[in-house]
């Protein structure tokens, strides 16, 4: 079932200014990575009531920031913006579904490896949310929020973090 646009002032609640959610992205980064490191004996164990895995938890958090990384660079920069499909998002169960490119892998990122594999993506990240001013006009389609700009885009990296986290926080 596809799902109607929800109401992007939600975003709003993360910061108002692009200081106050790189700051706020910097919070969720250090405790998303402050969880992880509590999760070794029960890394690659399917968690209660989830579909994944803190491996599969943690590796689609890295793909999705690596993809919003893009998109806020794109954004800022003077690039032509071509028109993309505007497809959205799917809910299942109530609960919206990661699009396919951002499925994790089925054995997830791996424990030894993954304190390099974080360090590197919270460095793209965090260079990308350095660039982030608000771009009113230049746009680009998020399937459960429609067309945002490069502040909401790093509103939803900041809001996304935070809503794995406390997933896998539950289900510890």
């Amino acid at each position: 079932m596809t799902s109607p646009l929800k109401d992007r002032s939600a975003l709003q609640s993360i910061g108002e200014t692009p200081e106050a959610v790189r700051a706020r992205l910097g919070q969720e980064l250090d405790q998303f990575w402050a969880h992880l490191q509590t999760r070794q004996a029960d890394w690659t164990r399917t968690q209660p009531g989830r579909e994944w895995s803190p491996a599969q938890e943690a590796e689609h958090v890295m793909m999705v920031n690596g993809s919003i990384a893009s998109v806020t660079r794109l954004l800022v920069s003077d690039k032509e913006l071509r028109p993309m499909p505007q497809v959205p998002g799917e809910v299942k169960d109530g609960k919206r579904q990661a699009p396919p490119s951002s499925l994790p892998s089925e054995q997830g990122a791996a424990w030894d490896g993954l304190e390099a594999a974080w360090t590197q993506n919270r460095a793209l990240a965090e260079a990308a949310a350095a660039q982030v001013v608000a771009t009113p006009g230049r746009t680009f389609w998020h399937p459960f929020f429609g067309e945002l700009d490069a502040l909401d885009w790093l509103r939803v990296m900041t809001g996304h973090i935070a809503s794995h986290r406390l997933l896998l926080e539950k289900s510890a």
